[in-house]
């Protein structure tokens, strides 16, 4: 596999075949299926991303309350966000450690998609509670129909420093309980 960058950031890449030296195109077709491409594609994206985690520093989420949750989610948890989406808006799972469930969902999300009148991004995160909890939450005013979820089950809260720490952890912790047990 050889991999470019250009002075503009763009990447770009070709696999060759070993014996050959001709270029393997079907491992730049996305669509592309079969079990050897599929192999191919996997080792293609881990050596991209592993050029991405050695080469750039990306801060993903800039508000610094974003920052001190998945610090805390990191440090009680184990967990670290998983982007499992290309497409804006940037937002990343946080699962159980032992399991597939998501117990909170951060993203940057414009503020109009919670009926704002504005275009400008604010850092969130979604969490599960009971469907009595989504309501009196909702209600109170401190947060909102969840982004993208299960309005019924999930509730957003703004990271913008309108909520303190505690409260939001002590949210964390009820949405990792009732995701874990």
């Amino acid at each position: 596999m050889v991999v470019v960058v250009d002075q503009e950031g763009k990447v770009d890449f070709r696999v060759y075949e070993v014996e050959s030296g001709e270029e393997y195109v079907l491992a730049r077709i996305k669509d592309a299926t079969g079990g050897f491409i599929g192999k191919v594609h996997q080792a293609c994206g881990e050596i991209l991303f592993n050029i991405s985690n050695s080469c750039f520093s990306t801060q993903r989420f800039k508000a610094p309350q974003t920052k001190r949750i998945l610090s805390y989610i990191k440090s009680t948890y184990s967990v670290e966000p998983e982007f499992l989406w290309e497409k804006p808006p940037l937002c990343a799972a946080l699962r159980v450690r032992n399991g597939k469930s998501w117990f909170a969902l951060v993203g940057r999300i414009p503020k109009e998609k919670f009926g704002f009148n504005s275009n400008v991004t604010v850092e969130v995160i979604n969490l599960k509670d009971d469907p009595r909890n989504v309501v009196a939450h909702i209600e109170s005013k401190k947060a909102f129909p969840a982004y993208h979820m299960n309005k019924r089950h999930w509730y957003s809260l703004f990271l913008d420093e309108s909520l303190e720490d505690e409260g939001i952890i002590s949210l964390i912790d009820r949405s990792y309980s009732l995701v874990n047990s």
